[in-house]
């Protein structure tokens, strides 16, 4: 009776870690793909700008075509990963002549630099829970990325 207690401890001890270790591998491939998603978004706004103030000397994102650039991205990101449990949204901030240049009020931006035209965004994925395990709870998964447009543009 010993032996079969010992394996059923065994058992139960092994499968959660395999579970653990499933829903790890879910968790750290999702966080792969939202900052893949963030560069490109960020990538991609950033090359929307109004050309009529370009050629006055100013830089300024359209941030209009923009924004519905990184729409369309979501809609394929969605479609593509099948992500129908939980709710993805995003925020972006424009710095550049028009909007100008100040800081994103959002915590966890490092690096920030004024005066550099940049896109910054922060995509932000929350579900019920992304663990099985009871003693484990994480809700939500955050990345941002910023693009940043070379000082001699």
């Amino acid at each position: 009776m010993k032996v079969f207690i010992v394996f059923i401890g065994l058992l139960v001890l092994f499968a959660s870690a395999m579970s653990y270790q499933s829903d790890l591998g879910r968790y750290i491939v999702l966080q792969n793909d939202l900052k893949a998603l963030a560069e490109e978004s960020a990538a991609g706004a950033a090359l929307y700008f109004d050309e009529l103030a370009y050629a006055e000397g100013e830089l300024c994102f359209n941030q209009e075509e923009g924004g519905q650039y990184v729409d369309y991205l979501v809609i394929q990101f969605m479609k593509e990963k099948s992500i129908d449990d939980g709710k993805l949204s995003y925020e972006i901030c424009f710095q550049d002549d028009l909007a100008g240049y100040s800081e994103p009020a959002w915590e966890g931006v490092s690096g920030y630099k004024a005066g550099i035209p940049s896109v910054t965004i922060r995509f932000t994925y929350v579900a019920d829970d992304f663990f099985r395990l009871p003693f484990l709870e994480v809700r939500s998964v955050t990345r941002m990325a910023c693009y940043e447009l070379p000082q001699s543009f």
